[in-house]
Parts: structure tokens; C-alpha cells; sequence
């Protein structure tokens, strides 16, 4: 029974972890500004628990904001029950072209029952990032990321758990304060057989912080009368 639960297990942390979607590109948000996106996602594996393959869709909510000068932070929520909080900061920020990197966290956490046995687990991936942007014209780009994932996982009945992933994804950003993103990912396991696929898409849309002016106004000797603007 023990066995059988934790291939369930197994295959719901790989299958339901931090999802590796990048939907964004190198370029950082201006202090203040945010960024929202929703899309779907469908991740497969043609070589999972026992050689069986797996088709899961997924859901994904994703919130960026600008918090100091070329360093902005995200927040990335995928069905069902994982989290993402990362850094981006930027390395390269040309006319054309962009070029990041990044830290993350990725947790989930939940419980699982079978035959009166259950059982707690917990998830976490630490993710280093680096990120590349080209801009082929106003509204539209294309991006690629690299992450790799050290991922420690921990269960009432499941021990020695950890691995490292390393994944590529490409894609195009069309729009500029809204549009959609549409990627394509490859996952591969750095010591294991392990291999699977992501693709993704999502629409976006941003918010720019305008700085607010102060306007007074007065009157001189000649009765003119004057704004001062900060």
C-alpha cells in the first residue's frame, strides 16, 4: 500500500511543482509599474512513473512589479496549490536587446490519503534563471530562459527525494501595455531519465505608475498669474 502511495505521490509532485513557464521577457518594469497575466498551459511526459505518459493542463496567474532600479519581483500562482516568488534583474538593457537573471522559490504543500494511510508533503524548488529578449519591433518580441531547479522534496513516507531540472523555453510576446504570450518549454531531469514538455500561453496587461504633480498657483505684483509644478 505504502508503494502504491508513493507513486501517487511522486507523480503529483513532478506533475503539479513550480511550473517552468517564463511568459515574460528581460526586460525589468520601472519602479512602480505591474504587469498581470492569465493563461493555460498543458504539460505531458512520455517517460513518467513506470514509462507511462501523463497529459495535465494548467492554470496560471501571474503578477510582476518594479521595486527598484533594474530589479523587479513576481509572483507566479499555478493550479492547482503551487506558488512561485522570484527576482529579475538586468543585466543587459539595449535598443534591441535584453539580457536577465533571476532567483526563485517555488513551494506546495498537501496532504494525501489512501487506505486509511496518509500522508504530508512538501515541495521546493530553488531556481536560478537567465533571460534573453530580442525586440522585432514595437509590439512584438522574442524570448528565450534557461532554469535550472534544485528541487528537495519531503514526505511521511518518502525519502531521498531530491533532483536537479534543467529547462529551456522559447517564445513571443505580441502586444505592448496588453497582448498575449506563447511559449514552448523542454524540461530534462540532470540526474535522472526524466523528460517532459510545457506549452504555454497567456494574456497580459500592465499598469504604469504616473508620478503625481503637485500644481500651485499665485498671483505677482503686475496680477500675473503663475503655476509652479513639481
Amino acid at each position: 500500500m505504502k508503494h502504491i502511495i508513493l507513486l501517487l505521490i511522486s507523480t503529483f509532485l513532478l506533475a503539479n511543482c513550480a511550473s517552468v513557464s517564463t511568459l515574460q521577457t528581460a526586460r525589468v518594469l520601472e519602479k512602480g509599474d505591474s504587469f498581470h497575466s492569465l493563461g493555460m498551459g498543458l504539460y505531458s511526459s512520455d517517460d513518467f512513473i513506470g514509462g507511462d505518459d501523463i497529459s495535465l493542463p494548467l492554470i496560471e496567474y501571474t503578477y510582476r512589479r518594479g521595486v527598484w532600479d533594474k530589479i523587479d519581483l513576481g509572483l507566479k500562482i499555478t493550479l492547482i496549490g503551487s506558488a512561485v516568488v522570484d527576482a529579475k534583474y538586468n543585466l543587459i538593457n539595449g535598443e534591441k536587446f535584453a539580457l536577465a537573471t533571476g532567483l526563485g522559490i517555488g513551494y506546495m504543500s498537501f496532504e494525501s490519503e489512501s487506505g486509511g494511510v496518509t500522508a504530508e508533503s512538501t515541495i521546493f524548488d530553488f531556481m536560478v534563471s537567465l533571460y534573453a529578449s530580442y525586440d522585432v519591433g514595437k509590439m512584438s518580441s522574442l524570448y528565450s530562459s534557461v532554469k535550472y531547479m534544485l528541487r528537495t522534496i519531503s514526505s511521511d513516507i518518502a525519502t531521498n527525494n531530491d533532483g536537479s531540472l534543467l529547462s529551456g523555453s522559447l517564445g513571443v510576446k505580441v502586444g505592448e501595455k496588453s497582448g498575449v504570450f506563447l511559449e514552448g518549454s523542454l524540461i530534462a531531469g540532470l540526474d535522472s531519465d526524466f523528460s517532459g514538455t510545457q506549452f504555454n500561453g497567456a494574456y497580459f496587461f500592465r499598469f504604469e505608475i504616473k508620478k503625481p504633480r503637485l500644481c500651485l498657483g499665485f498671483y505677482n505684483y503686475n496680477n500675473t498669474f503663475y503655476f509652479l509644478l513639481f
